[in-house]
């Protein structure tokens, strides 16, 4: 049987973990507005051919209801993570920027000047506190698993993104070079040396 120090500890374990659906709207959302301005692309063109299509008038606007109800579901996405996004410390949205968003112009133009004074371990445990912060608004904000599964889960867009992360584990798993981000050496490390002799 488990103490209640381990309970504890496992349950701050998991809240430093992204939960799987978090996962998936965090590294959808660079994509969601265009996503939605391609389906609107569709839904103009489809109403504009519907006359020479096989399907019956009342088959047609089904499909177009569909196509924008989803258009809608990705925008206000969008939105939601960015609610979530505007209570994050600039640190916080670098951070979340490398990790998952990915987006290098975006990490050039807004953060080049962003430099992290702490050493590889701190970044990872910066990067476990964020998770439990941002894990924490996304429920505030009704981003809950059971709403995913209503509301997302049945697209196929987001279907194929849980999918696409399921059939890669580490696909989380910040592997890039560490020169892509800015952490500072502490001074005392031979690499800090090594960067100021030249060597």
């Amino acid at each position: 049987m488990r103490k209640k120090g381990d309970l504890a500890a496992a349950g701050e374990k998991e809240a430093k973990v992204l939960k799987e659906y978090q996962a998936v709207i965090l590294l959808l959302y660079p994509r969601l507005r265009r996503v939605a301005e391609d389906i609107a692309q569709v839904v103009e063109a489809q109403a504009v051919s519907s006359f020479a299509g096989r399907v019956t008038a009342e088959q047609c606007i089904e499909r177009l209801l569909g196509y924008t109800r989803a258009r809608n579901i990705f925008l206000r996405l969008a939105e939601r993570v960015e609610e979530v996004c505007s209570a994050l410390s600039r640190e916080e949205k670098y951070l979340l920027e490398y990790k998952y968003f990915r987006r290098r112009k975006v990490l050039e133009e807004q953060y080049g000047d962003l430099c992290l004074h702490c050493s590889p371990r701190t970044y990872y445990r910066k990067q476990g506190r964020l998770s439990a912060r941002v894990n924490a608004l996304f429920v505030r904000a009704g981003m809950t698993q059971a709403w995913f599964d209503r509301e997302l889960a049945p697209l196929p867009y987001i279907a194929s993104a849980v999918r696409s992360l399921r059939s890669r584990p580490g696909a989380l798993v910040d592997k890039r070079a560490r020169r892509e981000l800015n952490i500072a050496e502490p001074s005392g490390t031979a690499a800090a040396r090594g960067a100021r002799t030249g060597a």
